[in-house]
């Protein structure tokens, strides 16, 4: 079993390289497509932090209850920001100014996990609950309700 820190990690490393690709791609197919592949990532990512590492953070580490609710906050403007890019056609300045809203969105709330909650929920937790959750984590992602 992993542990869910590495597996949101892991996640995080995946949408960097996926925003790469769509930043570089060249085609509106292409832009289409790989903006469908993050948008697909990022649900199923914070559904599943959501439902399974965000209600332990609350519990086991102080201060967890605020760094929950900030981490969901800025979910809801990661959502808000895919919204907005799904709004506009591929390849057209306003669909890249709202992707660059999107890729500093998110960009922000992963500095936030990766420097706060991530290191302040390994202080608080053991390495079984951290593989347990790991499972769980994955379960929870392939059952997410995507766009």
């Amino acid at each position: 079993m992993t542990d869910i820190i590495e597996l949101v990690l892991q996640d995080h490393h995946a949408v960097a390289g996926l925003f790469d690709k769509l930043q570089a791609a060249t085609s509106a197919d292409d832009q289409t497509e790989l903006f469908a592949q993050v948008r697909d990532a990022l649900e199923r990512h914070a559904s599943a932090e959501e439902k399974v590492l965000y209600p332990r953070v609350r519990k086991e580490v102080p201060d967890g209850r605020e760094e929950s609710k900030d981490a969901i906050e800025e979910h809801d403007q990661i959502r808000e920001a895919l919204k907005e890019v799904a709004d506009h056609d591929a390849g057209t300045t306003v669909f890249w100014l709202a992707v660059d809203q999107l890729v500093a969105t998110t960009k922000h709330h992963v500095g936030v996990e990766e420097t706060g909650l991530l290191p302040d929920f390994r202080k608080n937790s053991d390495a079984d609950e951290r593989a347990e959750l790991g499972r769980r984590f994955e379960e929870a992602k392939t059952k997410a309700p995507v766009s």
